[in-house]
């Protein structure tokens, strides 16, 4: 089982007193990276029959360096143009990197792209080695390095050391080894325990080892792994057991991340699995075709991003074809940055602040990079502010109470689970930062049932009352008499917004706002009253004296109709607009009655039914001294608001 390095130190690959860090190399073709990483380490990282025949690296090759107290596993990417694919999936996990540079050959394109290439990698340190000394002149050194600092102006190479050496006479090498020690020491201070991390490792390799099957490699990037554990392949979903490890050709217990590793799986055929997919802690991480992200056009690119244009996108060890899609304009010069969404031709893995590298496919050029926001985002439309200012709190990265807040907006009404926000957010355990949003006001804690609930942004609320409003109020325009609608079709014209649960606690929220009436499965805005013509106002306040009148003897709802004559057809609107009032309650579709009536046959009734027996039918008729047309309707009504409870042909109080 081979991790793709060759390892020349027998030094124990877990003794706890080394840091492990990743070493990775860029630069020209034939500057001399592959037999400068030789002078250091002793060994040739290209591998290929065809890399030893023509003399350049096609493939990323791997190392190791041990300088106590760091182990530093080497990446030695290729420099040819052509295969620049192949040196971004190499530079997956590096924690500095050696800018190589020949002094008889200077500063050439290849030097500038992987420049640009690293501004937008998770790399924040960086040593600069000018190669083959012993070919040139002191002047000619001194010139070459003069355009080095100057190519790297605004890069994290700026103010990093530059050593002179040779591979042939050993000039600088011991000074390089002295330097990296020094940049190690400034990585190590400050990388994260990875105890504390869930588990990913990006694959750069996968072949089959006879006698024990299916082998991956790849540099660890978060947390650690152990035999007989169990991972995650994605994407797929495979979940596979680790069979062995192996660092650096040395079998270990566990590997951690800043180590190279080979992981002998269990559980699934080499075939199932290639360059790009990743191994991670099970229910980590998500496939999902659509990112958000924060994108940085490079300044000397010759190409403006324009919306909805191809893009080659490069995430870890993977590419794929893509189509960007910009939020804010139509178009990014160079030098410019700004939030958008990428479209990828198949899912891919990623989490929140992960790097990204946006290439041309013709010509094959780096024109874009930047970060990951929203792992698995959900349709941003072009210049929506709320959901922009969302996207863009996602960028804090010092905020983490911010971060946690944006990333719920973002969601707008699903119900982000604690793992999906880590993993939009990089905060592990994010509830207490839910509380102090909860009691700050700035997100609402949304009861769905006695067991479960959904935190929503304030502002997405917001956002859902001005659609309920818009609906509701073209309801209201186009049904001037009415008062509220059936609930159904209303809540089926808001299903883009959220599920029935979630509908129904926000029309219950905006009830309680006084934005709503919702009553009896029918809902309206309470600020829309009636638009009525005069002869209909006359015609209601008729309606509502004659009921109060009448008591116990009110012309049903036919009789009314015939009395409006003309207005017939208004006479039930103008009810349903008393009731909503409160002037009048419906007893059935053929009665109503006033308030006042229905009040004064529950006080009586009360008094009837002091005793605790039932009473007949008959029994409440008479003590009401009206008729079974009215008793009846009457029963049901009161049976069914719960005042009076029916058993058999008796009625009890409530």
């Amino acid at each position: 089982m081979n991790d793709g390095s060759h390892e020349n130190h027998p030094a124990d690959s877990n003794t706890p007193l080394l840091t492990s860090l990743i070493l990775g190399t860029a630069g020209h073709i034939d500057h001399g990276k592959t037999a400068l990483i030789q002078a250091l380490t002793g060994t040739n990282t290209d591998r290929l029959p065809e890399e030893k025949k023509r003399g350049i690296t096609i493939e990323p090759g791997f190392t190791q360096l041990i300088l106590p107290p760091f182990k530093m596993g080497i990446v030695d990417v290729p420099g040819h143009e052509r295969f620049v694919r192949n040196m971004l999936s190499g530079a997956t996990g590096m924690d500095l990197v050696m800018l190589v540079v020949a002094a008889d050959d200077s500063v050439k394109p290849q030097t500038v792209e992987h420049l640009d290439i690293l501004r937008y990698l998770d790399v924040r340190m960086g040593i600069i080695a000018i190669t083959k000394c012993d070919l040139v002149d002191h002047e000619l050194l001194e010139l070459v390095e003069e355009e080095v600092r100057e190519a790297c102006i605004g890069t994290f190479f700026e103010n990093a050391p530059c050593i002179h050496t040779s591979s042939e006479t050993g000039e600088g090498i011991e000074e390089l080894k002295s330097a990296l020690c020094q940049q190690c020491q400034s990585i190590g201070e400050a990388l994260p325990n990875p105890i504390d991390a869930p588990f990913r490792m990006a694959i750069d390799r996968c072949f089959s080892v006879e006698g024990h099957g299916t082998v991956v490699t790849g540099s660890v990037t978060s947390g650690q792994l152990r035999v007989d554990e169990h991972v995650m392949l994605q994407p797929g979903e495979h979940e596979v057991r680790v069979r062995s490890l192996q660092n650096h050709d040395h079998p270990v217990g566990r590997v951690i991340r800043g180590e190279r590793a080979a992981i002998n799986l269990a559980g699934i055929h080499p075939d199932k699995i290639q360059k790009g997919m990743e191994l991670a802690t099970p229910g980590f991480l998500a496939p999902h075709q659509l990112l958000t992200v924060h994108i940085t056009v490079t300044p000397n690119s010759r190409f403006p991003l324009r919306n909805h244009m191809p893009v080659r996108l490069h995430l870890g060890t993977a590419n794929h074809l893509a189509s960007l899609k910009l939020l804010e304009q139509d178009e990014l010069l160079p030098g410019e940055q700004g939030v958008a969404q990428i479209v990828s031709d198949a899912p891919v893995v990623c989490g929140w602040n992960q790097p990204l590298v946006l290439r041309m496919e013709s010509p094959a050029v780096t024109i874009a990079g930047g970060r990951i926001l929203d792992p698995c985002a959900q349709k941003i439309g072009f210049q929506d502010q709320q959901q922009l200012e969302f996207a863009r709190g996602l960028i804090c990265s010092n905020d983490d109470q911010t971060r946690i807040e944006s990333a719920i907006g973002v969601r707008t009404f699903e119900k982000p689970t604690p793992t999906d926000l880590t993993r939009m957010t990089g905060i592990e355990n994010p509830e207490n930062h839910i509380k102090n949003l909860i009691q700050e006001g700035r997100i609402l804690e949304v009861k769905l049932s006695n067991s479960t609930s959904q935190v929503i942004h304030l502002q997405t609320l917001n956002s859902a009352k001005s659609h309920v409003e818009r609906i509701l109020n073209k309801l209201h325009d186009d049904n001037p008499l009415s008062v509220n609608f059936n609930i159904a079709p209303v809540r089926e014209r808001l299903r883009f917004l959220a599920v029935d649960s979630v509908l129904n606690q926000i029309f219950s929220l905006l009830q309680k706002q006084g934005l709503l009436q919702v009553s009896m499965g029918r809902v309206g805005l309470k600020s829309r009253g009636p638009k009525l013509t005069k002869n209909e106002t006359k015609l209601l306040e008729h309606l509502q004296t004659t009921l109060q009148q009448t008591g116990l003897q009110a012309p049903l709802l036919k009789e009314l109709q015939q009395q409006a004559e003309k207005q017939a057809d208004a006479v039930l609107q103008l009810l349903k607009i008393a009731e909503s009032g409160g002037a009048i309650m419906k007893i059935s579709d053929e009665l109503y009655l006033s308030v006042q009536t229905v009040e004064l046959v529950k006080s009586k009734l009360k008094a009837l039914m002091t005793d605790g027996t039932g009473k007949t039918m008959a029994e409440i008729r008479d003590a009401l001294g009206t008729t079974r047309k009215y008793a009846v309707p009457l029963c049901e009504y009161l049976d069914r608001t719960g005042f009076t409870v029916r058993k058999d042909d008796l009625r009890f109080p409530g």
